[in-house]
């Protein structure tokens, strides 16, 4: 099947399964719509400030599904109208010329280094994204992630996901770290100071000239996120080469931030049902990513794979661990999260390699 009719005919039964995983966490949270008080108070029109350009597969999919699915969880008391191409959607909220926001969970990184922990880590230093979630959800990291993103008005819900493997893609092959240096890239998050200790030359770009810059050569390299966000970019198209690595090696979490004295005024059925919503496109977003990945990203012959792909890879490793201590020791917020985010990280470990 043409991988564009593979996504194509997937699309109906992902809406189906989108709606019916929202209603299964909001009943297991007790606030299914028909059982929920808070729908009587009359109701709500909400703007959602999205920063992708409608039609882009991936985000601005799991951002639309979202915003359907909180309007039907709660019986049509809550309308979420999708704001496109908002180009910073956080300050769009802040702005109050939007209630709410979709991005990724880093894009408030020049606020405060900290997001990074929320986002996901660089090299090894993070969590897979199930292990990311259950860390926010009940290891204590939502109440500190409340308490950073408070400072910008948000309340912040782990809303998404790039998946557990991002692609790391070049125009031509790379046989010598030597030869590394200086190449440009693109790459988000704390994964900008890792590919700068590479030597690498980093380029911040919109999501949609990326695959353009590629072909003329204005940069080389370029890391946007799992299989169906890079397919959507046409970045395989103008990448052909694989690095063989990645530094944002556990992706890329997205989340729903919510004006904070919206979130404030809302009741406890109010926001469950937000949260469900949230949480169920978390789940969904990373089974899609796993659903197409070997589709829209097969393995590559080994001629189209960097020759350095190990050595690159210890590399990587050795630049995260040094940004990320950095990154913790910012000031006693970055501390405390970052305390809590290593002891649980610490534990997944052992147990995984317990089992």
């Amino acid at each position: 099947m043409d991988r564009r009719e593979f996504l194509k005919s997937t699309g109906a039964a992902a809406a189906a399964t989108a709606a019916a995983a929202t209603q299964a966490v909001a009943t297991e949270a007790g606030v299914a719509a028909s059982a929920s008080p808070a729908v009587s108070k009359g109701l709500k029109e909400l703007r959602l400030a999205i920063p992708f350009n409608d039609g882009f597969a991936g985000p601005a999919d799991y951002a639309r599904r979202l915003a359907r699915n909180i309007g039907e969880l709660s019986a049509g008391r809550i309308r979420v109208a999708p704001a496109f191409g908002i180009a910073n959607a956080a300050d769009a909220v802040r702005a109050g010329d939007a209630d709410l926001f979709f991005d990724a969970a880093d894009s408030q990184l020049d606020m405060h280094r900290a997001f990074a922990y929320f986002a996901g880590l660089p090299g090894d230093q993070g969590l897979a994204p199930r292990d990311l979630q259950t860390w926010i959800t009940v290891g204590g990291g939502q109440a500190l992630w409340d308490d950073l993103a408070a400072e910008a008005g948000v309340k912040p819900l782990l809303a998404a996901h790039t998946g557990s493997h991002s692609l790391m893609l070049a125009t031509r092959p790379v046989d010598t770290m030597a030869t590394l240096a200086g190449r440009t890239t693109h790459v988000t998050g704390l994964a900008r100071d890792v590919a700068k200790g590479l030597g690498l030359e980093v380029v911040s770009l919109p999501a949609d000239a990326i695959a353009t810059s590629l072909r003329a050569g204005d940069i080389e390299i370029a890391e946007c996120g799992g299989a169906i966000v890079s397919y959507a970019l046409q970045i395989p198209a103008a990448a052909p080469y694989l690095t063989g690595t990645s530094i944002n090696q556990n992706g890329t979490a997205m989340l729903l931030g919510v004006r904070r004295g919206l979130w404030d005024s809302l009741d406890a059925g109010e926001q469950n049902m937000i949260s469900a919503a949230a949480a169920a496109e978390f789940q969904l977003s990373l089974s899609e990513e796993e659903a197409h990945r070997p589709m829209l990203h097969p393995t590559p012959s080994p001629d189209r794979i960097w020759p350095i792909a190990a050595e690159l890879n210890h590399a990587i490793q050795r630049v995260a661990a040094a940004v990320v201590a950095h990154a913790a020791g910012t000031d006693a917020t970055s501390r405390r999260i970052a305390a809590s985010f290593a002891a649980f990280r610490a534990n997944t470990i052992s147990a995984q390699a317990s089992v």
